[in-house]
């Protein structure tokens, strides 16, 4: 029994000493570290986030390059790359994490000074990560050293390639004007002058300006810190209170062009849409004069049939009718009339009074 329990206390000591040794040999990287493992504060082994083979290659040789450049022993500096498990010397060796991930610093307001001697008040921001964990640890060290770095390099990299762009360029990406596609047909060449005239044609835009303040910051960064900078842009961009009038008096005058085009343009497809209209008018008016001509005339000639048909028939009965008539026309109502015996009329009249009997 107590051979047993002297057994067991041993394997339990065994237990624990291979987990303490296991704890000081090794180490675990995750994905979203890098590692720098230093012995005696001297740079022994750098580990990597998960690169493809085109871009570790290089950076290894970067990595070389700090190390050589700063005497941190490059020769028996070992480079790995990926999350896994890895060993370190116990007791002598000190594992300094930094992380693998893409961070945003939002850089301080600056006022910057244009070319057309504009100030604009810029707040941008910069998204970047650890290239090159030895060379950031040799120079900056932690996260709040980089966003020192990066404001001192962005800020500079803004007001060189801002200050050799006038404002126009600044604000806008494209030479397309919003809300000045005026008709191709306008006749009003002052007018269609002032608006084809009225912004400068961007050679550039913000974004390309942009991409070459990224450009200019990751060439520094990434050569003095380690860093590479993958975006600056502008969160927003104010004018100076004295710039508001110069800038509302261009704009003023520019929609004020604008409108005296669409003006024009109206005025003028009114004109076309009257004169078409009344040429309809016109046109409809004598195809409906002539239809009218010809069925009166029509009418007409049946009409004149119809009573050569019916005296034809019945000379003495048209006789009659007719003589009716023109009593009846000449005779208004209420009126009395002396006939004498051999007058037409009262023969008529009498020898129809005759027959009716």
């Amino acid at each position: 029994m107590k051979t047993f329990r002297f057994v067991a206390g041993a394997a339990a000591v065994c237990v624990l000493i291979a987990l303490l040794v296991a704890n000081t040999c090794m180490f675990v990287v995750h994905e979203r570290d890098q590692v720098v493992v230093t012995r005696l504060n001297k740079p022994v082994h750098v580990i990597v986030g998960d690169r493809a083979p085109e871009q570790f290659e290089p950076l290894k040789t970067e990595i070389l390059h700090a190390a050589r450049r700063t005497g941190e022993g490059a020769e028996k500096l070992k480079i790995s790359m990926g999350a896994g498990i890895y060993f370190k010397a116990p007791f002598a060796d000190t594992v300094e994490r930094f992380p693998d991930v893409l961070m945003t610093y939002g850089v301080e307001e600056e006022a910057v000074v244009l070319a057309d001697k504009k100030t604009l008040v810029v707040d941008n921001f910069a998204r970047w990560r650890i290239e090159n964990p030895l060379l950031f640890r040799i120079s900056v060290r932690t996260i709040t050293g980089a966003n020192g770095a990066l404001d001192d390099v962005i800020y500079s990299a803004v007001r060189e390639e801002l200050g050799r762009n006038d404002l126009t360029e600044v604000i806008r990406t494209t030479n397309k004007h919003v809300g000045t596609d005026v008709p191709a047909t306008t006749d009003a060449p002052e007018d269609l002058e002032a608006l084809n005239t009225m912004s400068d044609e961007i050679t550039l835009g913000r974004e390309k300006i942009m991409n070459s303040v990224t450009k200019r910051a990751n060439d520094r960064t990434l050569t003095q810190y380690g860093i590479r900078v993958v975006d600056v842009r502008i969160r927003r961009a104010d004018l100076l209170p004295e710039n508001f009038q110069a800038v509302f008096g261009r704009m003023s005058a520019e929609r004020s062009r604008i409108s005296r085009g669409y003006r024009s343009e109206g005025q003028k497809q009114a004109e076309i849409i009257m004169g078409g209209t009344d040429r309809q008018v016109q046109v409809i008016r004598a195809n409906a004069e002539r239809e009218a001509a010809m069925m009166r005339g029509e009418a007409d000639a049946e009409a004149i049939r119809i009573f050569a048909e019916a005296f034809s028939s019945n000379p003495e009965l048209y006789s009659f009718v007719r003589s009716l008539e023109v009593l009846e026309e000449s005779t208004p109502p209420g009126t009395e009339a002396i006939l004498s015996a051999d007058s037409g009329l009262f023969r008529l009249l009498k020898e129809g009074a005759a027959r009716a009997d």
